[in-house]
């Protein structure tokens, strides 16, 4: 049950930046995509010039918290 609210949730904030805490650090980016049990945000790997972009996506059981950032 509560997926599914999770899920409908963050489908709402596609577009929105988020930082998701995993086990082992955390991650920055916007969220991309939002289906049945992953979530894929479009991570910002470097700094200043030349930074890219890459897609990362999340296993819903691998994350241990999520952080919304306010929309301005």
């Amino acid at each position: 049950m509560f997926e599914s609210t999770l899920v409908a949730e963050l489908t709402k904030r596609i577009g929105t930046p988020v930082e998701i805490a995993l086990a082992d650090g955390f991650v920055e980016g916007i969220i991309t995509a939002v289906t049945n049990g992953l979530i894929t945000i479009l991570q910002t790997v470097g700094y200043g010039y030349g930074g890219t972009t890459l897609p990362l996506t999340i296993a819903f059981p691998s994350i241990t918290s999520i952080k919304i950032s306010p929309v301005a």
